[in-house]
């Protein structure tokens, strides 16, 4: 009853309202139900609306693909850490693969439009992806490139060269150097390592013992196995123009380098383990059968597991006729897809990981790094000084797309020599040919 009389007082009200208005009465303006706001009032709200915080933008995610090992993992996330701490706009997610798996996975993904941002390849895939138009030329994108490749070894940043441009920067790198058995040198009376190839021949012949010791044993007959000894003796497989293998894989300082080798083999100075079976040459290298291989730095975390009461004990690679010693490049480069929505953010990935703080990080997993200026330095591994020094005249297999077929023509050279179905000459003469063939446009 009351809210039927409270309905009925607001309907005549509504009712009065509207007949003095229809006549004439004159409108009133109601009153304002709070004081208007002064000017210092208005300028406050206006500085509030001004000072509040705005949304900050997403990050930009930039993919990394790599085949690291478990400890080489551990150390990039640090770096990762390192990186994102400095660059709070950019956040890095690194995915790993299993390496036989990797270059499958990443030429599919590539060919679906959905490859990474940046990669850590092998350093003989640089030419083939390049050659796809798969990978940007870093040294026409990157203002600082010159300044960057300047402070690497020429050896890793030469694997990233392919027509004209470098597609890449050398992440990390590796080579071979002569690991000689001490126990083994003393037995035999001789003080040192050999320092020339003449003295090396000499010395694994002096430590030859029947089928019970070597002097020299190779891993292989795929063209790193032999790689130390074909650089240091002068060796070449093609021009530098990567035009022509005539003259060069048949050459006379390469046909010198193969010959020593099938002579120091047919003399019983080589273990024949390189054609299959066997002892393999970590595992004889440190049980005293092989006084002397050519291997990486991997070595010293590898016996430290088998044989931790061996002493690795490294040389640099005996030096041939010219006095030089060398030896060949292995490693990783890291890239940049042209597939890739966030090049500027990838590009200052690839930067930071050739910066020292990010190289001295990875050093401490046992990864070589690929600057000069860190030469030396008091926060590497001392057997790091030896592997840094051959670096500075190691030298990049021929940066082809084709390589592995190269490859392949000259480990099938090398096992024709050594089974005496060929000599030196004609099995080179006829790798000469099929390189050739597969650099023909």
């Amino acid at each position: 009853m009351k809210r039927t009389n409270w309905m009925l007082t607001l309907a005549g009200l509504l009712i009065l309202g509207l007949v003095l208005t229809a006549c004439g009465g004159p409108a009133t303006t109601p009153a304002p139900a709070t004081e208007p706001p002064t000017e210092e009032a208005t300028e406050e709200a206006t500085e509030e609306a001004t000072e509040a915080p705005t949304e900050a933008p997403e990050p930009v995610t930039v993919t990394y693909w790599h085949t690291m090992s478990d400890a080489e993992v551990e150390a990039m996330e640090e770096v990762i850490a390192m990186f994102e701490a400095e660059h709070p706009d950019i956040r890095i997610e690194m995915t790993r693969y299993a390496y036989d798996d990797f270059k499958s996975a990443l030429l599919t993904s590539l060919a679906g439009g959905e490859g990474p941002d940046t990669a850590r390849l092998d350093i003989i895939w640089v030419p083939e992806l390049a050659e796809m138009g798969a990978l940007v030329a870093l040294d026409e994108a990157m203002p600082d490139f010159d300044e960057i490749a300047a402070n690497t070894f020429p050896g890793p940043l030469a694997t990233n060269y392919w027509k004209g441009h470098y597609y890449g920067l050398p992440q990390d790198t590796n080579t071979q150097v002569l690991l000689w058995n001490k126990e083994v040198f003393e037995e035999a009376g001789i003080d040192g390592p050999p320092t020339t190839m003449e003295e090396f021949r000499q010395v694994a012949c002096a430590l030859s013992d029947g089928e019970e010791r070597y002097g020299y044993a190779q891993g292989g007959t795929y063209f790193w196995a032999p790689a130390p000894v074909f650089y240091a003796m002068g060796g070449k497989i093609v021009d530098d123009d990567v035009t022509t293998a005539e003259g060069y894989i048949n050459g006379p300082e390469s046909v010198a380098a193969f010959q020593m080798l099938v002579d120091m083999y047919n003399e019983g100075c080589m273990s024949p383990n390189l054609l299959g079976g066997g002892v393999g040459t970590a595992d004889g290298h440190a049980l005293g059968m092989y006084a002397m291989i050519f291997d990486g730095p991997w070595m010293v975390d590898i016996y430290k597991a088998d044989y931790p009461d061996f002493e690795v004990n490294f040389a640099l690679v005996p030096a041939g006729p010219d006095g030089t010693t060398s030896s060949v490049v292995g490693g990783q480069n890291v890239v940049v897809f042209e597939g890739s929505q966030h090049k500027e953010a990838a590009m200052e990935w690839a930067r930071f990981l050739l910066s020292e703080e990010a190289q001295l990080k990875m050093a401490e997993r046992g990864v070589i790094p690929t600057l000069k200026s860190l030469a030396g330095n008091p926060n590497l591994p001392d057997y790091f000084g030896i592997f840094m020094e051959q670096l500075e005249t190691a030298q990049a297999r021929v940066p082809h797309p084709k390589w592995g077929d190269m490859d392949g023509a000259i480990n099938n050279a090398y096992q024709r020599m050594l089974r005496g179905e060929q000599t030196v000459q004609e099995a080179l003469d006829q790798a000469a040919q099929e390189i050739n063939a597969l650099l023909a446009p």
